[in-house]
């Protein structure tokens, strides 16, 4: 039986990880798009996967983001002919995000066209999946609740738990009996943070051999001094009360942007909410709140209560939910104080980027930047507190105020991590493969486990095999 780590490795993006049993069944846990590649997938490069897509026998999908669910459809297309396992809401949330994913990269193929000098042949350029690929993507999931022992074949099974980073997001238990032997893996997609404003939090594997733990966070402490909804009040009367600004907050349109609208809501039914106007200005981030509110029973007992008791988890006075483009670009002509929430959460893409451009040289705007930004990002650039920004072709100086908050973190920290370990199984582990982040936050996790006397913790390279005997 054989582990190759083909994604997220020493990396944070392109969640990708194959599991070969000695019979020759193949299982592929999750497709992600890797971020680092996507230039190059917008120049019409084609994905090259380090295996046969047709050699794969199912995929078992954690959760929904793009890092972790977008190269599905590119698999199908190359030959993938299984099926694709995941929870009920992740199947939904995944279409609107694969379907929106598809939409950027047809977007930047026209404006990569229509930008060719003129007089010079073109060369057409293609997404690297198109629809007929997602509708069949699509058509090959298959949904299994948590808590649930599913049987792929004879000697293979399959449990989903809760993980607790977005809506439906699962760590998986994967038990392979062969030859009389039991080896039990445990893969924890992404985890959650514990006390999220929304989603519960994270549980422990009980009875696995290996894990196979994300570690985005490792070397990390969450800083938020205050509640989620006492750091959101902080910034707006800051921003928006005391002097006529604005407030910008890119978010994630899965996870960050429902926690924050929640947070707003609590304030509300509280009484102390500015009486400002509050836009959320991403049609994803929409579609997929609707989600949220249908399956409510995912989400923890707190928010739970709080929709028993106020009918709506999302819909308040003040708020605004912005679909159309026009009514968007309208934003930049609203003079009265207000709050911005759009998408992408690392400024990468999206309408946000336009909410940035438009206030990055208004010093009464505060962007605040609510979740982990990878490098090379253009989140990452303003948190490095660059002067100038450049953005679709031009430099912008920085005169906006731009801050970080981890009150809304959809990941553990360091010590939610070693926690998180050790109530998995700890040391009696015979291996603990840390991905899914960055070099040095891996380094840091794993030198903190090996003072504490673990001996079985990896690194694993991209593409490096490990025999499991």
């Amino acid at each position: 039986m054989k582990i190759t780590f083909c994604g997220a490795a020493r990396q944070v993006t392109g969640s990708m990880h194959l599991l070969e049993l000695e019979s020759g069944y193949r299982v592929l846990i999750d497709c992600g798009l890797d971020y680092n590649q996507q230039k190059e997938f917008h120049r019409g490069a084609k994905v090259q996967f380090p295996f046969d897509p047709s050699s794969i026998d199912v995929v078992i999908l954690t959760h929904a983001h793009v890092d972790h669910s977008g190269n599905i459809p590119t698999l199908v297309r190359q030959g993938f002919g299984g099926k694709i396992v995941c929870t009920p809401p992740t199947a939904e949330l995944t279409r609107f995000l694969l379907l929106d994913s598809l939409k950027i990269m047809e977007m930047e193929m026209k404006r990569k066209e229509g930008n060719r000098r003129k007089g010079k042949k073109p060369n057409k350029l293609s997404s690297i999946y198109g629809y007929k690929d997602f509708e069949e993507a699509m058509d090959r999931l298959i949904t299994l609740h948590f808590n649930k022992d599913f049987d792929l074949n004879s000697s293979l099974s399959v449990r989903f738990q809760e993980a607790g980073h977005i809506l439906g997001a699962a760590s998986v238990k994967i038990t392979v009996d062969e030859k009389g032997k039991k080896t039990v893996f445990g893969f924890t997609g992404d985890l959650g943070n514990y006390g999220s404003k929304l989603m519960k939090d994270p549980t422990p594997f009980e009875g696995i051999n290996y894990l196979i733990s994300e570690s985005t966070y490792g070397g990390r402490v969450h800083q938020a001094k205050r509640s989620p909804e006492e750091e959101l009040l902080y910034y707006i009367e800051r921003t928006c009360v005391r002097q006529p600004g604005r407030l910008v907050i890119p978010a994630f349109s899965v996870g960050r942007t429902q926690a924050i609208i929640y947070a707003l809501h609590e304030l509300y039914v509280q009484g102390r909410l500015p009486e400002i106007r509050y836009f959320v200005d991403s049609p994803l981030a929409i579609r997929t709140t609707d989600v949220y509110a249908k399956y409510g029973e995912y989400m923890n007992e707190e928010s739970q209560r709080f929709l028993k008791q106020n009918g709506s988890l999302f819909e308040f006075e003040y708020m605004d939910y912005i679909t159309d483009k026009r009514d968007s670009e309208r934003l930049q002509d609203h003079y009265e104080p207000c709050v911005i929430i759009s998408a992408a959460g690392m400024v990468e893409g999206g309408r946000i980027q336009e909410h940035v451009r438009n206030n990055i040289g208004n010093g009464y705007c505060t962007i605040l930047i609510a979740g982990f930004c990878a490098e090379g990002t253009l989140g990452h650039r303003l948190l490095n507190g660059q002067g100038n920004i450049y953005m679709n072709g031009h430099d912008y100086p920085v005169f906006a105020q731009v801050h970080k908050t981890d009150a809304f973190s959809a990941h553990p920290d360091h010590y939610g991590l070693k926690r998180y370990i050790e109530e998995s199984g700890g040391k009696s582990l015979k291996g603990i493969f840390l991905v899914h982040a960055e070099e040095s936050s891996m380094m840091s996790l794993e030198s903190d486990l090996a003072l504490n006397g673990y001996e079985n913790v990896h690194l694993p390279e991209k593409l490096e095999e490990f025999m499991i005997i």
